[in-house]
Parts: C-alpha cells; sequence; structure tokens
C-alpha cells in the first residue's frame, strides 16, 4: 500500500500515476480532491471573474451605445450557483479518482512522524508515503486580524453581503485578481501592498493591468498596521493613515502546511525539503506540491507529483521549474514566461480578435512582447490579451525547448486569435 497525504493537484496526480501502473493507492483528504486550486484559489477565482468580465464587458458596451440597461451582480445567488457547480467538480474528481482504482478516505486528519502516518492515533503500514497536503493560507500577525468582517480565500464564501468598503491586502497575483473582482461587483476598494503591485509583469503589461485596476484606490510600499473593530471590522490602519472600511480581504499568499509532520528536514518557513527525486530526508517518503515551498503554482505541483510516484516506480526524473508560464487574471489576462537570461525586447500593441475587437477604438487590446537572443532563441515573453493563457500554454513549452524565430516561423495560428504574438515572432524571423 502507497498513502498519499493530500488530494490536491500533487498528490492526486501522484495516486493517478501509481494506480495506473497497477499498485495499490490510499488518499488521505481530510477536505475533498481538488485542494487549494479546486476550492479556494484557480477556480474561484474563475468563478468570480467570469461574472466582473461580463459585468465589465456590459458597461463598456453600453458605454459605446450598443446595449441598453445596467448590469449589476446578485451575490448571494452567485455563491449559490458558486457551491452547486463545486459540488459538481468534487463529484467529478472523486468520480475520476476512485473510478482509477485509487482509494480516498475524507475527512481524515493525519500525521507523519518519522516517516510514518498515523490515522487517530493508529499507525497505517506504508511501503511508501508521499506527502501533498498543500498550503496554509499566510495571514500577517496584526492587531484585528481575527476580527468577523476579515476573510480569506479560504473563508471569501462566508461574507454574506458585498461590503460598500473593501480593503483587500496583498500586491501579488490573487490581491490584484480579487482587486478587480470585486470593483466590478460594485465596491470601493482599496488594495494595500507592502511593496510594489505586480512586480512580476513587465512594463507594458503592467500598465495595462493598472488600467484594468484603474477603479481600484492602490496603495503600495504601504505597511497594514492594525485593523480597526471591536465586533467587526471598521477599518484599517496601514502606512500611517486610518481607512475605514466594511470588511477586510487577505490576499497574502499560502505558506506550507507542514505542522503535521516531524521528523523530517524542513527550511526555516517549515517547507519539507526533498531531492530532485521528490523524496524527504526519510528514505520512502517523499513530499510534493505546496508543502515543499517554492512555486506554487498548479501546474508545478502536479508534475511534481508525477516526479513522486515515478521515482516510487523506479522511473526518476527530474522537474524542471526554471520557467514556469504563468497568468494574472483581471480584465484581460497577463501571460508571462520569464527568460532565464536578459535578451533583444520588442514590444507591440496586441491584435483584434475574439474579446478584443469592441477594444480598438479606445486602444484597450493590451500588448505583447518577446525577448529573443542573437541567434534568434526565443528566451521568454509576454502578452495581455483576451484569452493569451492558452496560446502561453504552448509557447511556454517552445521556450524550454530552445526554439528560435526561425524555426517557429513556417507554423499557422489559428484564425481569428486575439493574441498576436504568433505574428511577432514570424516579424522577429525576418
Amino acid at each position: 500500500m502507497i498513502i498519499v497525504v493530500g488530494g490536491g493537484p500533487a498528490g492526486r496526480m501522484a495516486a493517478l500515476r501509481l494506480a495506473g501502473a497497477g499498485r495499490e493507492v490510499t488518499i488521505l483528504e481530510k477536505r475533498a480532491l481538488g485542494g487549494q486550486c479546486v476550492h479556494d484559489g484557480c477556480m474561484l477565482v474563475c468563478a468570480l471573474n467570469d461574472v466582473a468580465r461580463s459585468i465589465m464587458s456590459a458597461r463598456h458596451l453600453e458605454e459605446m451605445g450598443i446595449l441598453a440597461g445596467n448590469v449589476t451582480v446578485d451575490y448571494p445567488s452567485l455563491l449559490e450557483k458558486l457551491e452547486a457547480t463545486q459540488d459538481k467538480l468534487r463529484y467529478i474528481l472523486n468520480m475520476e479518482t476512485t473510478g482509477a482504482g485509487v482509494k480516498v478516505e475524507y475527512g481524515v486528519e493525519a500525521e507523519v512522524r518519522d516517516g510514518v502516518v498515523y490515522v487517530d492515533g493508529k499507525p497505517r503500514e506504508a511501503e511508501a508515503v508521499i506527502i501533498a497536503a498543500g498550503g496554509q493560507m499566510n495571514i500577517p500577525d496584526v492587531e484585528g486580524k481575527d476580527l468577523p468582517g476579515t476573510y480569506n480565500a479560504r473563508t471569501l464564501r462566508s461574507m454574506p453581503a458585498l461590503p460598500k468598503r473593501l480593503v483587500i491586502i496583498g500586491g501579488g497575483i490573487s490581491a490584484a485578481e480579487f482587486a478587480y473582482i470585486y470593483a466590478a461587483f460594485g465596491c470601493e476598494v482599496t488594495l494595500i501592498a507592502r511593496s510594489s503591485l505586480l512586480s512580476m509583469l513587465p512594463e507594458p503589461l503592467l500598465a495595462d493591468a493598472r488600467r484594468d485596476l484603474s477603479a481600484v484606490d492602490i496603495r503600495e510600499n504601504t505597511p497594514l498596521e492594525k485593523i480597526l473593530g471591536t465586533n467587526c471590522v471598521e477599518g484599517v490602519v496601514a502606512g500611517g493613515e486610518t481607512m475605514p472600511c466594511d470588511a477586510v480581504l487577505f490576499a497574502t499568499g499560502v505558506k506550507p502546511e507542514s505542522p503535521f509532520v516531524s521528523g523530517v528536514a524542513k527550511g526555516a518557513d517549515g517547507a519539507i525539503l526533498v531531492n530532485e527525486q521528490m523524496e524527504t530526508s526519510i528514505p520512502g517518503v517523499y513530499a510534493a506540491g505546496d508543502i515543499i515551498g517554492g512555486k506554487c503554482f498548479t501546474p508545478a505541483a502536479r508534475l511534481q507529483g508525477f516526479a513522486a510516484a515515478d521515482a516510487i516506480l523506479g522511473n526518476p526524473r527530474k522537474v524542471d521549474l526554471s520557467q514556469i508560464p504563468f497568468s494574472v487574471v483581471l480584465g484581460l489576462d497577463y501571460t508571462v514566461c520569464p527568460p532565464k537570461t536578459a535578451g533583444e525586447k520588442e514590444t507591440m500593441p496586441n491584435i483584434a480578435g475574439p474579446g478584443s475587437y469592441w477594444h480598438v477604438l479606445d486602444g484597450t487590446v493590451g500588448h505583447m512582447q518577446l525577448e529573443t537572443g542573437v541567434d534568434g532563441t526565443i528566451l521568454g515573453f509576454a502578452s495581455s490579451g483576451p484569452s493569451t493563457s492558452l496560446v502561453g500554454t504552448y509557447l511556454g513549452y517552445l521556450v524550454r525547448k530552445g526554439i528560435t524565430v526561425h524555426e517557429f516561423s513556417p507554423m499557422l495560428e489559428v484564425h481569428p486569435n486575439s493574441d498576436g504574438l504568433y505574428s511577432l515572432i514570424r516579424f522577429s524571423a525576418q
């Protein structure tokens, strides 16, 4: 028996790989399959952002005189339908996983001590263990952080109604995405970032992102000092200024959820340390996903889960996470594949296509940027547009393979497309 602790992207992929190889596998899951991504991360943002974009698109077309009528959100109904959809996703994941031969035990609080898994204080026999319990919300230790009216991605669905004034804490991807969403919903949103906003975006895309967030009061390089209130949130103090608000949303990332694990080597932040085969300091015990720290992206967790399973099966492989394409989802998609080394940059406005046609007149179709080496090797790229994440998936793979603009230039893209990176690469080959 192989035991997998946690049924998120890393644990579930590992279990499916092992079951497919004929091994007996059990997932111990205290909540539901899917992990942070399905329940509190990617899918939650997708659900809310689809509604936010629809509202903003309708408002834009109304301003152009093409549509008539004001569109608003029914927030309680949104939450109700969101939960129904999540239930269906949970059902699908359970059917897919158990149908592949994986046993799943729900509502289980496991401990791993010196490489042995304990459930309800009793040890479980296992030939190998994969620890993939994910991460926990990284909430700053400030006065008032537990007041009613404070939320994070895991508790957001308990917000009974839209607040009039919402303060969002954070300057990264999640903070920006939630700021766009709740501003579109009609809240007065203030975003407080202790450093700069979306520092991972190149300048042309950052300018586009700030335009998408034009309805948000952005306070950069502003430390949060405390949250005010007696029985509920009444305001915050940040950068020496008092700001009234009705709710606070922490979007300050995640940290490894490893207190239940002892006896293995960990980093200062609690991340479980692993080698290239995802094995911990105890032979036969592996770890993957957010619990090992680093770049907390779902595709990375999946690859790590596969790698842990392959090591157990005797086919070890190295996971290369040196260049991970990622997206920020606002009014546009902001997709970036950062280069390993600097090269020659070319930047152009993006093109008209599905989702961007009616933004040609106001010039808000986004931008694209290509970075190449002296031999034409594509080092990295960035693109803002309605569906750049789809293009970024495949271009990111080609970047990792070291393809040049000359090799790429004969490729034919599907048309129409609202991302012009194909054209920019072809232009660069001339």
